[in-house]
């Protein structure tokens, strides 16, 4: 068997230069993404050691790889990564919520994500970084959902990030990272096997024997021309066996090379390899030290390293010790005896601070079912979901399975595992565990599990279905809390549809149950189908146990929040309804539930759209769709994506609003729910409505007119959706006046049922519209002057704004251009603070028609500005710093000084003090 010498690297020039280009343009500004995939050993690894060894050798650099045993660890690649930045060593993630018992594992992804960017922004300023993260298939979850939302967010950062992983394909990889990694933008590189000249030269570089071209052409095939399997070939067997046996061997497992190595060295340096494999891919010098009863540590490392068995980790204190590659960490792993693995695991329990990593290394120190370490587990699980800490809570529970010895205790175990999963928008591992709840014995608990996760990855005939049958399959056994649940479900499943009496059915169903242990969707359910059915004053009613201000940090405090604001929405109280929806957004988010976190944010974006805040609702809206993309939170997206089009449409950004308009219709399709297909069918009104194409807008809406929908649907509700004004004007604009009529007639007659003023606003605008084109002035003039009065009694800046347009159009078609004038500069001044700028033209025009000249003041209207640009502006004119500036809304820091720079060029200034002569404070 011949020596192991150094093997040069091998092929891959082309690979090598796409990614040289690729790093070029991270350096200069354009952050750029680099996904590496194919079978395990093709040599993804070395590819990327090359190049950082060439290409990248000036770069800061930050490693880390995913852990098949590490999978349940929360944040443990992440920490990985926030190791090696300045200044965040030790506990580097934001304190845990308030009761939490856990560290990371009680964080939310976007959390973490914040802290994460905050520090890549820091780290950036010397020299462009390289982050390479290997086996991103086997990283935990929570890691990969955080990972996700910050490279969503780099924007001009100096940062090339490479991801190495065997199927780019791969289920375990969360939707949101999957849709990064298939963007146009994504450089992908797909390794195959080495050629014949590669094995030539690897073969001559590896041993004193020279194999036969004949033989290496047989090999390349016999290994398809894998570099980890040739290696391990010509590593093991003589020259005679690989080139004159009749059947090749098969490459002996990798363990065995690593064994070799490892018993080459001396006791301590084993033990501290030893040691270290059992803590992770990297771990502190003085705690593997510990682990292993290692005296001289540092000596032993020296040793460890010289045998290619360890690494030193990057400068800092603690000194760290890592593995050169997840195999041999393994292979390291993997070949301790078992009573000595156990043994490791049980001395590295007793040494660790957090309890959720002790209770890890218990779990893998464990020889079989365990019942008092099982309780231990689902204790903690259930202290962790009180948290919303759901990660920790779904690997703690699903731990706890696997270790109770009673079939009945691991299925409902396993099953509150999946549930928590859910929560934690792990979609992709919990549909991975469908089969297994299908083979276990039908009960309610199975059933609303079912039901649960069909709901969540949009299957809502099948969701019915399963949830119908929990309450079906129900008995004596059955847990009131699982009933709560299914009821939660199934009324949230009947508000995707719209079914009003389903909804106050399921609602008034589940809360006539004993209340649950965390917050509930349940009484946001009630109000909400109460309020759709027309009886608004019931809905608020349900509500009334709610203060308006105050910590939200029980469900009594919190339960009903997101359906007053939406509530205040609907019922033209933007104040309040901005005011209830953000407080219900952050609640949500520490400690509620995630999807109504969302639901909360992206109906916060209609109620700034409405409002006139549109700087704020464009910021909510992208907010929004990345946060239900990143944990893919499916059932909101067309909402989301729906209402994050309105304010781009309304300002020109035609081609930014069609395309969330599309992809709100696109997740429509994809639940078949009509009310979610009128928020995108509305979306995309909007853009035509703008553009003037009034053909277009009647093509979108008119499918909504049919009686099938009119009749079973809750888009009907005023306020809820504005589709019908929409269609009754842009009728009223073409000459279909009689059909303009029915579409208004009922909307008028709910708007005034309903008491709502903006619809009411809305109504009496298309009103004046339609009786200017009957040729009824009188009527029209009557129409416009109630529709401005409803607009006082309201707080609709925009409807104000287009019932302004309206009028004064009519009154200086009928001569009377001096009141006209009046009206339209009224709308001149909404439109100019808002950027409504298809809309400022169209005044421009009317006001020039009536002999007024008008001036956009510099100082307050900056169409030169993107809208991230003059967010950041704004910001700053509020005298933020750049860093709160980034923490507000999510970026990094250098791209806050980007969007700053930026202005100050095309404002011609050079400073804050500039900002503020050019952007008031009230802009």
């Amino acid at each position: 068997m011949r020596q192991t010498s150094e093997v040069p690297f091998l092929g891959r020039h082309e690979e090598m230069a796409r990614m040289s280009g690729w790093l070029d343009m991270a350096a200069g500004g354009e952050p750029r993404l680099v996904v590496i995939d194919g079978t395990a050993g093709i040599g993804k690894t070395s590819l990327i050691r090359r190049f950082l060894a060439g290409p990248a050798r000036d770069c800061r650099v930050l490693t880390a790889s995913g852990e098949e045993l590490e999978r349940e660890l929360a944040y443990g690649l992440i920490t990985q990564l926030m190791r090696q930045l300045p200044g965040t060593t030790g506990a580097v993630l934001p304190d845990a919520a308030d009761g939490a018992s856990s560290g990371t594992a009680a964080h939310d992804p976007v959390a973490v994500g914040a802290v994460f960017l905050d520090a890549l922004g820091r780290f950036q300023d010397q020299k462009p970084v390289v982050m390479v993260i290997d086996d991103i298939h086997w990283a935990d979850t929570p890691s990969l959902h955080a990972l996700t939302f910050v490279l969503r967010r780099l924007r001009v950062d100096r940062v090339l990030t490479v991801l190495a992983i065997r199927d780019s394909a791969d289920p375990r990889v969360p939707q949101g990272l999957h849709r990064l990694v298939q963007d146009d933008s994504t450089l992908r590189l797909t390794l195959q096997g080495l050629g014949l000249p590669e094995l030539m030269a690897l073969n001559a570089a590896l041993g004193p024997v020279s194999l036969p071209r004949r033989a290496m052409v047989r090999l390349r095939d016999h290994t398809l021309g894998i570099p980890l399997h040739i290696k391990a070939l010509l590593q093991q067997f003589p020259a005679d066996v690989l080139g004159h046996r009749a059947v090749l061997p098969a490459p002996r497992r990798y363990e065995h090379i690593i064994a070799e190595r490892l018993a080459a060295c001396e006791p301590g340096s084993r033990r501290l390899v030893q040691a270290a494999s059992v803590l992770g891919m990297s771990s502190p010098l003085h705690l593997a030290a510990e682990v292993g009863a290692v005296p001289e540590p540092l000596t032993a490392l020296t040793r460890a390293m010289a045998c290619e068995l360890l690494e030193e980790g990057p400068t800092g204190t603690p000194p760290q010790v890592s593995f050169p590659h997840p195999l041999l960490r393994a292979a390291v792993y993997r070949g301790l005896e078992p009573s000595e693995r156990s043994r490791l695991h049980r001395v590295a329990a007793d040494l660790m601070v957090d309890p959720w990593i002790a209770l890890q290394h218990r779990v893998n120190a464990a020889i079989g079912p365990d019942r008092q370490l099982a309780q231990e587990l689902a204790l903690f699980a259930s202290q962790q979901s009180a948290n919303g800490a759901w990660s920790a809570a779904a690997s703690a529970s699903m731990a706890a399975a696997r270790l109770s010895a009673e079939p009945g205790t691991q299925a409902r175990r396993l099953l509150q595992g999946v549930e928590y999963l859910l929560l934690a928008g792990d979609v992709s591992q919990a549909a991975e565990l469908e089969p297994t709840i299908r083979g276990m014995v039908p009960d309610a608990e199975q059933h609303y599990v079912l039901g649960h996760l069909a709901l969540t990855a949009g299957r809502l005939d099948e969701a019915r279905r399963e949830l119908a049958a929990c309450w079906d399959t129900c008995d004596a056994t059955t847990e009131a809390e699982t009933l709560r649940k299914a009821a939660e479900q199934m009324a949230w499943l009947c508000l995707i549809q719209g079914d009003a009496p389903r909804i106050i059915h399921w609602g008034e169903r589940g809360l006539a149950l004993p209340p649950g242990e965390r917050s509930s969707f349940l009484r946001d359910s009630l109000a909400i189908g109460l309020a759709i059915s027309g009886d608004y004053e019931q809905g608020m009613r349900s509500v009334a146990h709610l203060s308006d201000t105050g910590r939200r940090d029980t469900p009594e405090k919190l339960d009903g929040l997101l359906a007053r604001g939406m509530l205040h929405l609907w019922n033209g109280q933007l104040r309040e309804a901005r005011r209830d929806l953000k407080d219900a957004f952050d609640s949500h988010r520490r400690g509620g539930l995630p999807y109504a976190a969302l639901v909360a944010l992206g109906f916060l974006t209609d109620a700034a759209y409405r409002a006139g805040q549109w700087d704020e609702a464009i910021a909510h809206g992208t907010h929004a769709v990345s946060l239900a993309e990143d944990t893919d939170q499916t059932s909101i997206l067309a909402v989301v994506h729906a209402v994050t089009a309105y304010p781009l449409a309304g300002r020109g950004d035609f081609r930014a609003a069609e395309a969330h308009a599309a992809s709100a219709a696109e997740y429509a399709q994809m639940l078949g729910d009509v009310n979610d297909s009128a928020f995108a069918a509305t979306a995309l009104a909007l853009v035509h409505r703008a553009r003037g194409d009034q053909e277009k807008v009647i093509e979108q809406l008119s499918p909504f007119l049919s009686p099938e929908i009119v009749h079973r649907y809750g888009i009907e509700e005023p306020g809820l959706v504005a589709w019908r004004p929409l269609l009754a004007e842009a009728l009223t604009r073409t000459g279909r006046t009689e059909e303009a009529q029915a579409v208004l007639t009922p909307y008028e007659r709910r708007a005034a049922e309903r008491g709502r003023p903006l619809e009411q606003a809305a109504a009496a605008r298309c009103r004046g519209l339609l009786e200017e084109a009957l040729g009824h002035a009188e009527a029209a003039d009557q129409a416009f002057l109630n529709g401005l009065r409803h607009c006082v009694q309201g707080d609709g800046c925009w409807e104000e704004a287009l019932s302004h347009l309206a009028y004064g159009t009519f009154l200086r078609r009928s001569g009377r251009r001096r009141n006209a004038a009046s009206e339209l500069e009224a709308a001149h001044r909404i439109f100019r603070r808002l950027q409504a700028t298809v809309y400022l033209e169209r005044c421009d025009r009317e006001l020039t028609a009536c002999g007024r000249v008008t001036v956009r003041p510099r100082t307050t209207w900056h169409p030169v500005l993107t809208a991230q640009e003059l967010t950041v502006a704004r910001l700053a004119v509020q005298g933020m710093t750049n860093q709160q500036i980034a923490r507000e809304l999510v970026l990094s820091v250098k791209t806050i000084e980007y969007h700053l720079s930026n202005s100050y060029s095309k404002l011609g200034i050079t400073s804050r003090m500039g900002l503020i002569d050019k952007l008031p404070r009230d802009v």
